[in-house]
């Protein structure tokens, strides 16, 4: 470019010296006079037509310039004579190139090879302060990966921070989440490109390239359709490694933030659950009829109806007596709605609400109670199509095989239960009056001592016919020729004994899954043995002399020791649920012409595709019965309804209001749901972030290299530092042509240009192709910029001298490029 201030004729008469050596301990210079600058459309006259042409083209407009002026074309760049220091330092300033070339570390910049040596003392190399300086320093490299690192661990710690919680404000943290990745991404990003940037320039000083190819070089990293350079590719294999990488960055915004996603989760924790109960049948024994009893405004209720020896016994309320005392006379109503709706469902029956009262909205939960309850015990005596009978019968069975199919002379049944073998006598004394069941102490004084007494509770023999392969239809009638071999009969007996239960509960939104986790029998309820071989000779069994069962010793009577019914009242709470249980499953079914005499036909203890029960009936008993006894939780009016976390205190029937719900005692239990929730998987981010890091990592070793080599100064591809290196006045040499929009000649892209040092000869600047010897340069500026491979290597022979290797530091060298 042409100084502002003076014609070419002055400036060849004031032309001084030029130093040889680089001047770094001149003193800082002033500051630059305001200038700017500004697009003009000079007049020039083409080389090959005369008529004027209009172009457009970047100018340098000083603010002390009068309107009408027009810069000169010159390349002389001495620094005008006898001026003042402050104008020759502006001049200085205006004509070296700028901070951002090498040139400025070189033994060129601001004037001082070729300027007067009393300018050359004054004037500094050190650039001009800027308040954005900073940037150009080469540690912001490795700060901008740093930061890149530090987003991509606060990218893992957000989100490792909501997985497995609700899916909250989803958009709002999406976005975060996708903010903190483009953090990480254009940070990783800029610091590849800051290295790109130093790659350039050490690129176009290394290889002598197309002009085309020096275009790709510096719009790879904006325009896609550059990287399609064979010479590119060829050439700047660095180049291409490090542009591809910032290309291909943006896919860490698209894979990182799909880690975290929405899913349907099971949320579980250890919680406590308000209205868990268990039962203690204990409780029993505080029920008198005669005395109210209310809890939350509703009557306690037994399992259990009573008779009384003494007649109208409901005013009186003094202690018992050998007269005045109740004895068992049938279950209660509550027992026998319970205990059908527990039938007739094949499960337990839950209470209304009860997921909602034990777990809270929208929770699942699950916990385990334990109790003492009755149960029935269980085992085989015989299976198979030749069972020995008479064995049988000592055991006091009172039926045999041969009453079973495929036993074709016998009675052709499939089902056959006898569960009323010693029960308690509906009528305990042929002279009990049948409305109040009291017996007239004056006839009967003293009363009949087995009066009112369980002697026995009834063993549950049970025969039913198996089928011999289960995977198979069996043969439905007694023609069929695999009839006798598709049946085996199967005996067995049930006692009723106290049994030690724990019973893991699970809730599911509305349902209710229970599971016995552990039964252990302890002891038989009545510890007595029915003699089937003595008869009652008197009208009702249970006040009889000649007892059927033994030992007397172990019988429950009305009235303990001390004078209390508690023994009495809690047995006759389980002999209440076995004897409905008995009637449901008591009565036979008859396989040949079927007929069914047993209410067993109206339970899941039948085998719906065959006139049969099913194949696991034993293990079935001892399960239908239990569902019967934990059926009892749906009634919390009973009294053997209890808290779980206060098994000694009842329950009551409360309402499902929150206030009431949280003020009932809490119970350990494990609460879980099923929710929207985030689901981070770390392994997803890490591996795209862990990918870019070390490419990132690569890129900054090579842009480390690319500094180094550099002498550690930060090039950039700013229009100014394109322009510095630019100006060698050999470039005017080429076939330009005067273009409206600035369009490049294709003759032109396809020149070999290098970068490197140049130095003017003279006031005429250097012919790119013309001759010349090498001692013609000594008098010209030197400084760094574009321009053919012949001004390069006489520039270089003449700085050098003749024979000068151009230096070959490998692209991965840390040493600086000395030349």
């Amino acid at each position: 470019m042409d100084p502002p201030y003076q014609d070419r004729q002055g400036q060849q008469q004031n032309q001084q010296p030029y130093h040889e050596e680089e001047r770094h301990d001149a003193p800082a210079p002033a500051p630059l006079r305001p200038s700017r600058v500004t697009f003009f459309q000079p007049t020039v006259v083409d080389r090959d037509d005369s008529h004027s042409i209009s172009s457009v083209g970047l100018g340098i407009a000083h603010a002390s310039l009068s309107p009408g002026y027009r810069p000169v074309h010159s390349r002389d760049h001495s620094p005008p004579a006898q001026k003042s220091e402050y104008q020759a330092r502006d001049y200085a300033y205006s004509m070296s190139s700028t901070p951002d070339t090498p040139e400025f570390y070189h033994g060129s910049q601001y004037g001082t090879q070729g300027a007067a040596p009393e300018y050359s003392q004054r004037i500094s190399t050190s650039r001009p302060g800027s308040r954005w300086g900073w940037l150009n320093a080469p540690w912001v490299m490795y700060a901008l990966f740093g930061a890149g690192v530090v987003f991509a661990a606060g990218h893992h710690i957000f989100y490792a921070s909501l997985d497995g919680k609700p899916a909250d404000d989803q958009i709002k943290m999406m976005r975060f989440g996708g903010l903190l990745s483009y953090a990480a991404k254009a940070s990783l990003v800029a610091a590849v490109l800051f290295g790109y940037k130093q790659q350039v320039w050490l690129t176009v000083r290394r290889k002598q390239l197309r002009l085309k190819t020096i275009d790709s070089i510096f719009s790879a990293s904006q325009d896609l359709t550059a990287l399609f350079n064979w010479e590119f590719i060829k050439n700047a294999k660095i180049s291409i490694f490090l542009v591809l990488v910032s290309w291909l960055f943006p896919l860490t915004v698209i894979l990182t933030p799909s880690s975290l996603t929405v899913a349907q989760i099971t949320q579980t924790k250890n919680d406590t659950c308000h209205s868990v109960r268990t039962l203690n049948f204990e409780l029993e024994k505080q029920k008198n009829w005669r005395l109210p009893d209310r809890l939350y405004h509703y009557p306690g209720q037994s399992l259990s109806m009573w008779n009384c020896s003494m007649k109208a016994s409901w005013a009186e309320l003094g202690p018992y007596n050998d007269t005045f005392f109740d004895y068992w006379d049938q279950p209660s109503p509550a027992a026998e709605l319970i205990t059908e709706r527990s039938a007739a469902a094949g499960d337990v029956v839950a209470r209304s609400n009860v997921a909602h009262d034990i777990c809270g909205d929208g929770w699942n939960c699950t916990y385990t109670i334990s109790y003492q309850a009755a149960g029935y015990k269980c085992g085989e005596l015989a299976r198979g199509l030749n069972i020995d009978d008479a064995a049988l019968d000592r055991q006091g069975a009172p039926f045999n095989s041969t009453d079973l199919i495929p036993n074709t002379h016998g009675r052709n049944l499939s089902y056959i239960a006898e569960t009323k073998l010693g029960d308690y006598a509906e009528k305990q004394h042929f002279a009990i009056d049948r409305e109040g069941g009291w017996l007239d102490p004056e006839k009967y004084n003293p009363f009949p001592k087995n009066y009112g007494v369980f002697q026995h509770e009834p063993v549950l023999w049970i025969g039913y016919s198996a089928l011999t392969k289960p995977n198979e239809p069996p043969p439905e009638t007694e023609k069929s020729p695999t009839y006798a071999e598709g049946y085996e009969p199967v005996i067995f007996r049930c006692e009723l004994w106290i049994t030690d239960y724990e019973v893991e509960f699970n809730h599911t939104f509305s349902g209710q899954d229970i599971k016995i986790v552990k039964r252990t029998p302890i002891r038989p309820l009545i510890d007595t043995q029915f003699d089937s071989s003595k008869k009652n000779t008197n009208a009702t069994w249970g006040s009889a002399e000649n007892t059927v069962a033994g030992p007397e010793s172990n019988f429950i009577y009305p009235l303990d020791a001390d004078g209390t019914a508690s023994t009495m009242r809690i047995v006759a709470a389980y002999h209440s649920l076995a004897k409905l249980f008995r009637k449901t499953i008591h009565g036979e079914i008859q396989f040949v012409n079927p007929t069914t005499r047993s209410n067993i036909y109206r339970t899941n203890l039948m085998d719906t595709r065959f006139h049969i029960v099913s194949q696991d009936l034993q293990q079935q008993i001892e399960r239908f019965f239990d569902n019967f006894t934990l059926s009892i939780l749906s009634n919390p009016q009973l009294m053997v309804v209890t808290w779980a976390a206060d098994p000694f205190n009842r329950s009551g029937r409360l309402d499902s209001s929150p206030e009431t719900i949280a003020s009932t005692p809490l119970y350990p239990c494990v609460k879980s749901r099923t929710i929207n929730a985030y689901a981070y998987v770390s392994r997803d981010l890490w591996i795209a972030y862990a990918v870019a890091i070390f490419l990132a990592i690569a890129c900054v070793s090579l842009g480390t290299s690319a500094l180094a080599q550099n002498n550690f100064h930060v090039r950039d591809l700013k229009v100014s530092s394109i322009v510095a290196a630019t100006r060698a006045p050999c470039l005017d040499e080429l076939p330009w042509k005067s273009s409206k929009w600035g369009e490049v000649p294709w003759e032109i892209k396809q020149t070999t240009l290098g970068y490197g040092i140049i130095r003017d000869v003279g006031p005429n600047g250097t012919p790119a192709f013309g001759g010349g010897s090498t001692s013609s340069l000594g008098n010209g500026k030197t400084y760094y910029g574009f321009a053919p491979p012949g001004v390069l290597e006489r520039t270089r022979a003449a700085t050098f001298g003749p024979g000068t290797p151009k230096p070959k530091n490998s692209p991965f060298s840390f040493k600086t490029w000395e030349h």
